[in-house]
């Protein structure tokens, strides 16, 4: 009896450690029980505003779409949202969620195979379609109204993106003899655009869209090309070891209501 009560004790002492090891371990990198644990989630989005998806409105409060689903999955968990904005750059939220700096990334991130290396994805919450937005005296330059989709197969033309962004990669790798330029936002690439630096612009179809809302009169200067077989799947980036959070996550979308790119615009349009 008593040889077997030591085995137990011994056995018992065995499995305490591993326990608390587990507890520290998971305190560290943010999975469901380590934020639980802090009692705070951290969601990282990029320095720069993103409108409808997250921008300061007019009242000077950080607002949009993932905001609220941010805010959401964090009333959901019980806990605190923290919002870091130390990503420069779409790719830079790839970082900060693999080393742990923030548990996810809620920053209309495209779901890619290069980023996918590196951090895992939950079920896409959107996807939009792909488009061109042409400067319209550049295009007429280079093909008739009747001549675009023939042009666009084989476009050699130059493309603004974003740089650092999935769609300086799409744009190489859908339009390979096109030159590629790159800017630090898409204020800026748009703004190039407009210039006539570029005979496109490259990005989803709802900031297309927000373009073509924005500019007076953009009917008459500019013209949209949207894919239908070209996709950009919005996901939620999660650390790779995290397997519990990023199940969690893809539950949580499960029950959100899906949105299209109109209805997005519509309901942030005047915030």
């Amino acid at each position: 009896m008593k040889f077997k009560f030591r085995t137990a004790v011994f056995l018992l002492l065995l499995f305490i450690p591993f326990t608390a090891s587990g507890q520290n371990y998971s305190a560290e990198t943010g999975d469901i029980e380590g934020i639980l644990k802090r009692g705070e989630l951290r969601v990282a989005i990029t320095a720069v505003d993103q409108p409808p998806f997250y921008f300061i409105d007019k009242n000077g409060k950080l607002t949009g779409y993932d905001i609220d689903l941010a805010a959401k999955m964090a009333e959901e968990l019980g806990v605190k949202l923290v919002i870091t904005r130390d990503a420069p750059a779409f790719n830079d939220l790839v970082t900060l969620v693999a080393s742990g700096r923030a548990d996810l990334a809620v920053s209309k991130l495209s779901r890619t195979l290069s980023r996918a290396k590196t951090v895992k994805f939950s079920t896409p919450y959107m996807t939009f379609k792909q488009g061109l937005l042409f400067n319209r005296l550049q295009l007429a330059k280079v093909a008739s109204e009747g001549e675009v989709n023939t042009y666009v197969r084989n476009y050699k033309g130059t493309i603004g993106v974003i740089a650092k962004s999935s769609y300086a990669n799409y744009a190489k790798s859908n339009f390979p003899q096109a030159q590629v330029k790159e800017y630090p936002t898409w204020d800026a690439a748009v703004q190039a655009l407009v210039n006539g630096e570029v005979l496109s612009v490259y990005r989803d179809e709802l900031e297309i869209k927000r373009v073509l809302s924005s500019i007076p009169q953009a009917s008459l200067t500019l013209k949209p090309l949207y894919f239908t077989d070209l996709t950009d799947p919005i996901a939620i980036a999660v650390k790779n070891e995290n397997s519990q959070l990023l199940y969690w996550v893809n539950v949580f979308l499960e029950n959100q209501q899906k949105m299209t790119a109109d209805e997005i615009l519509s309901i942030y349009a005047n915030q």
